[in-house]
């Protein structure tokens, strides 16, 4: 079971996840409980830190910023002890959660069970701190953005158990429900639906997370945070297609588009050191005029034009008020005519895109980020979502 921050902002709440996994204790053997820190504490550690530096040695935002996670455990394990439910808390190094690569992006290497294990013999629950683990040099180390769902969902995979993630949402919806308030909840999606919706803004779960357990076919349910209304189970994609083509819209936001005008950078040279500086490039274009337009997360943006303007005197462009909207459904790799629909929708609705890209189970557009609720408001009704 895993429980994010903003199921545990207050201790009232914390006291609420107690009570739901006092509940689930009765009728399974043994529980593992991931949880992130508390609502807003990560902001105020990152905020206080700011107050001391601008640059921060990554080592040690990994230890600030795994203490929020150490607080969530200990409260929660009280509180479940309060409730008579035989419960201990451990840090990611003490569950054994091994880490390699760079500070504040780790991945999980291995996880040595021993101590878990042991745990159960005196112990129903145990509550395990979501984000961190321990790198071969002993310092510990974060996993980055969505990583307690990693945890999670790594945790799952060693034992072999299928993994609940409670949030604040009562499952995955065909469309953003804020947007379209007669989105649809969806009752199962596949792991290749859902990863593409990951990678493509849905902030449900992390698509490395949703890698992981179709890697080794690990369902995940996706369950409201009161656990009181069916959620969305992810799992094969056999059995998995929809009545609709189309599963799903989504967004993702705070996006940029950088325009190089009759370059001659070597783009292989230019791509390669966006790699190198951890830059994730996106949406990718280039013309014979040798003009080359990519996108990228506006928090990459100035490393991006530090690594541009040093290979040279270059005329770009940037547009930071863009946004990137995807239709997603894994009936599109058999069934001709959805691109044709699709682009039917954005002429009738006088759209313009800056740039396209497909994949085998998505279609995916840059857009003006004033046109986005419009856009995704007409694809849904285009295609019944």
């Amino acid at each position: 079971m895993k429980f994010g921050g903003s199921s545990l902002a207050t201790i009232d709440k914390i006291k609420a996840v107690a009570k739901i996994v006092s509940n689930r204790s009765e009728s399974v053997e043994s529980i593992v409980v991931v949880v992130s820190a508390m609502g807003n504490t990560t902001n105020s550690m990152i905020s206080m830190s700011n107050e001391i530096t601008q640059v921060p040695s990554k080592r040690e935002m990994d230890v600030l910023m795994s203490a929020g996670e150490q607080m969530s455990i200990a409260y929660l394990t009280m509180a479940l002890t309060e409730l008579g439910v035989s419960s201990m808390s451990l840090t990611g190094a003490q569950a054994g959660i091994i880490t390699y690569g760079n500070h504040s992006k780790s991945k999980i290497s291995r996880i040595n069970l021993k101590r878990i294990e042991s745990s159960f013999n005196s112990y129903k629950v145990l509550v395990v701190a979501g984000f961190q683990g321990l790198n071969s040099r002993g310092d510990i180390t974060t996993l980055g953005r969505g990583g307690s769902d990693i945890s999670a969902v790594a945790l799952a995979c060693v034992l072999k158990s299928p993994v609940e993630i409670y949030t604040d949402v009562a499952g995955i919806y065909t469309v953003d429900p804020r947007i379209h308030p007669t989105a649809r909840k969806l009752s199962s999606l596949s792991y290749s639906e859902t990863m593409e919706m990951a990678n493509l803004g849905a902030s449900i779960i992390e698509p490395r997370s949703v890698e992981l357990a179709a890697k080794h076919q690990i369902p995940i349910h996706i369950l409201l945070n009161t656990a009181d209304t069916p959620g969305t189970i992810i799992k094969g994609d056999s059995d998995m297609l929809e009545e609709n083509i189309i599963t799903n819209v989504s967004i993702m936001k705070e996006v940029v588009l950088i325009n190089l005008n009759h370059t001659d950078l070597n783009v292989a040279q230019l791509f390669t050191q966006l790699a190198q500086e951890g830059v994730s490039v996106d949406v990718i274009s280039q013309t014979y005029e040798k003009d080359i337009s990519f996108t990228i997360s506006k928090e990459d943006c100035a490393g991006a034009l530090k690594i541009i303007e040093s290979l040279g005197e270059q005329e770009y462009r940037i547009k930071d008020d863009v946004s990137k909207v995807s239709i997603i459904g894994n009936a599109m790799r058999n069934q001709p005519g959805v691109a044709a629909d699709v682009f039917e929708v954005f002429a009738n609705e006088s759209i313009h895109f800056h740039q396209v890209s497909t994949s085998e189970i998505s279609i995916s557009f840059i857009i003006d980020s004033d046109d986005t609720e419009r856009t995704v408001k007409a694809l849904a009704a285009a295609f019944n979502l």
